[in-house]
């Protein structure tokens, strides 16, 4: 049953894990590095930017890079990002549906080109990392990224390790805790009873002439202790049940929602009206998500502790 608990504990936590999506905008440029960097040179910097985010942050490992489409799908059709940066970076993170956010911008300084890119988390509205750099042209700001783009999307990975870890810590805990108070396996070593015999007398003023030569046993009527410690065998299968019940349906739902917040932040849309129902459903599917994880975590627990009792 232990394994059992610890299996469904690392299944919660694979399920937790999935909801990393990183977002990278196209990158911007400040006053006249518009016309030294033209749009499509931004763009060529931002795919090489998103390819080392697929490297560093890879599917088998539960991020999902969100590709242009996704992210321009779910962007109001006005929003622009030329003038976005910090907090605003941040809810437009939100509004795409996305746990990561990051963006490059172009600029100067004297002479030359200049290169600075920021990575938030949007759950916390934080900046967890920055890097900058400088070159004479455009291909010595591609090098910058490729030389300081791993460290800097790798800051995600020590961050969800950090959340995977402290949850998992903290569930753990708990069930060592359940384990360590609970009693002790009764003694499977049979134990003879000994055979009181009760004088002859007694026998035949007791039941009779026809009983004499029978002995009593001195443990008749007292199997009442045994059948109190079996009820009590039973009740704990209650909470257990319960427990194994909340772990599955949480499960179920933290899987439903997932699915809907991924497949509503794919969707297309050609109108503003479509655009705020897939924003809605993507929501409501991340909401449903963390619903399920907390249902399926209190099951989980409540298995480890009804074996307390």
């Amino acid at each position: 049953m232990n394994r059992l608990f610890f299996a469904i504990l690392i299944f919660i936590l694979s399920i937790n894990a999935s909801a990393a999506f990183v977002a990278v905008l196209e990158t911007a440029a400040d006053g006249s590095a518009k016309d030294s960097v033209p749009f499509l040179d931004r763009q060529y910097l931002t795919n090489v930017l998103r390819e080392q985010a697929v490297k560093e942050l890879p599917a088998v490992q539960n991020y999902t890079i969100m590709t242009r489409e996704n992210i321009q799908q779910m962007l109001p059709p006005s929003k622009a990002l030329e003038e976005c940066e910090g907090s605003c970076l941040v809810e437009t993170g939100k509004n795409i549906a996305a746990d990561y956010v990051c963006q490059a911008r172009v600029g100067r300084f004297g002479n030359s080109l200049t290169l600075s890119a920021e990575l938030y988390e949007t759950a916390g509205n934080k900046l967890i990392a920055s890097f900058n750099g400088r070159g004479s042209d455009v291909n010595e700001l591609l090098a910058v990224i490729e030389a300081k783009s791993p460290e800097f999307f790798h800051s995600v990975k020590e961050l969800e390790m950090f959340k995977r870890g402290k949850a998992g810590n903290s569930v753990v805990q708990e069930t060592t805790v359940a384990d360590s108070i609970v009693a002790p396996l009764p003694d499977p070593t049979p134990v003879n009873v000994p055979v009181v015999e009760t004088p002859l007398a007694a026998k035949t003023e007791a039941v009779g002439e026809n009983k004499i030569g029978e002995s009593i046993p001195a443990n008749v009527g007292q199997n009442a202790p045994t059948k109190e410690k079996y009820a009590k065998k039973g009740i704990r299968w209650v909470p257990l049940s319960i427990g194994a019940a909340a772990t599955v349906t949480g499960v179920v739902l933290a899987v439903v929602g997932n699915s809907k917040a991924k497949n509503s932040s794919e969707k297309k849309y050609s109108t503003e009206a479509e655009y705020k129902k897939n924003h809605d459903d993507a929501k409501s599917g991340q909401t449903l998500r963390g619903v399920g994880i907390g249902i399926a975590i209190a099951g989980a627990v409540g298995i480890g502790l009804s074996f307390a009792f």
